[in-house]
């Protein structure tokens, strides 16, 4: 991700614009069933790299870690249109659940550790997210 975890404020909403929203549209020119597989496997290698980022940098969910925003965004947008008012819906429901941390996601924050910790309570929120997203544009479209 970069210099977007170094972001003097909000890293996370600045990783979710500038790494989430080209991350959602490289996934909805893949069939569902691919960019679900290629998302499966990118939250293992989120895991990774902030397990790993968390023991050199020497602190627990370092806030420079910002692949955990990614991935919470990419399940949020996973299957809807790629439109800007879907991508700005998004945005503001995913930072609205990952900072409000509703349960579910506030019990992933404190009790997983490490690598799985840091990136579980962004997909938890993606994962609310995406479902107020599907409302709206339930509601919007018709």
């Amino acid at each position: 991700m970069g210099c977007l975890g170094e972001a003097p404020l909000a890293p996370g909403t600045v990783a979710t614009v500038g790494a989430g929203i080209p991350g959602a549209w490289v996934l909805s020119m893949l069939p569902h069933a691919w960019a679900s597989l290629l998302l499966g496997l990118l939250f293992l290698g989120a895991c990774w790299v902030a397990e790993e980022a968390e023991k050199s940098l020497g602190r627990k969910d370092p806030r420079e870690v910002v692949i955990d925003e990614l991935i919470g965004f990419l399940f949020t947008t996973l299957g809807m249109p790629v439109t800007a008012l879907t991508m700005a819906y998004g945005v503001l429901y995913f930072r609205a659940m990952d900072i409000l941390k509703p349960w579910p996601v506030c019990a992933l924050d404190r009790q997983l550790k490490g690598g799985l910790g840091i990136v579980a309570d962004d997909v938890a929120a993606g994962l609310y997210a995406h479902g107020l997203l599907a409302v709206t544009l339930a509601f919007v479209q018709s």
